[in-house]
């Protein structure tokens, strides 16, 4: 894909891999449409990549609301007169054994896991099929592994990733190309660290890398799922 002039919505962008995806991408030229709860941390990601000589534009708003996901992509269709890359990286994790987890944070973790994720991809992709587009879902190797005490997560994350199979068998042949994006350990504040905190870990840069390089592999390639690991993870005794 051409990213020179082209259009993409980042969800989450406001922090951690978010951030990282939705600035890589202006870099390479694209016009970036950033979606997050909490306005000031968009409002700083905008400034940044406008000094930048980038384009961007700042949609604050809750993505558990149905409201907010067909409106965001309305707005990045209005800012860049189309849209052409969809990442869905908005996320959280609640972290409490199944007895403890209450109907409200199951409810939480879903919404915003997964029914956010079905409603901005079904209002983007009339637009994604227009000159073939490329949807991302960001999820998470808990999809595949289990984690004591973070049954909602990893349950959200299994789910996206069937979900995302789904569409791609749906969508391929209208030239859209729908990748899974399954990080290990990421230093960002999803785990408590400050999002710059140097580790072991994948950084969130490494997973914007990994993005920019799908986006311009050939057009007739199509690479479903990508898993990402730490090289070296600390042992354990």
């Amino acid at each position: 894909m051409e990213l020179r002039g082209a259009s993409a919505l980042v969800t989450g962008a406001g922090r951690g891999i978010g951030r990282a995806i939705a600035r890589r991408l202006a870099a390479a030229g694209a016009g970036v449409t950033v979606v997050a709860r909490t306005a000031s941390d968009l409002d700083r990601l905008v400034r940044e990549i406008t000094a930048e000589d980038g384009r961007a534009f700042a949609f604050p708003g809750d993505v558990r609301d149905p409201g907010v996901c067909a409106a965001a992509v309305a707005r990045a269709v209005e800012a860049h007169g189309r849209l052409q890359i969809l990442v869905n990286n908005a996320g959280i994790g609640v972290q409490a054994p199944v007895a403890d987890t209450s109907d409200e944070d199951w409810a939480r973790v879903f919404d915003t896991n997964l029914t956010a994720v079905f409603r901005l991809t079904r209002a983007a992709l009339p637009h994604l099929v227009r000159g073939g587009g490329h949807v991302f879902m960001i999820s998470s190797l808990a999809g595949q592994n289990p984690i004591a005490a973070m049954a909602a997560y990893c349950a959200s994350k299994a789910a996206l990733d069937h979900f995302a199979r789904c569409l791609m068998l749906e969508v391929r042949q209208q030239r859209v190309k729908v990748t899974t994006i399954a990080p290990g350990s990421v230093a960002t504040a999803f785990a408590g660290e400050r999002d710059d905190a140097p580790s072991w870990k994948l950084q969130p840069e490494d997973v914007a890398d990994t993005v920019l390089d799908l986006l311009r592999t050939r057009d007739d390639a199509h690479l479903s799922r990508v898993e990402m690991r730490p090289l070296r993870p600390p042992t354990r005794a």
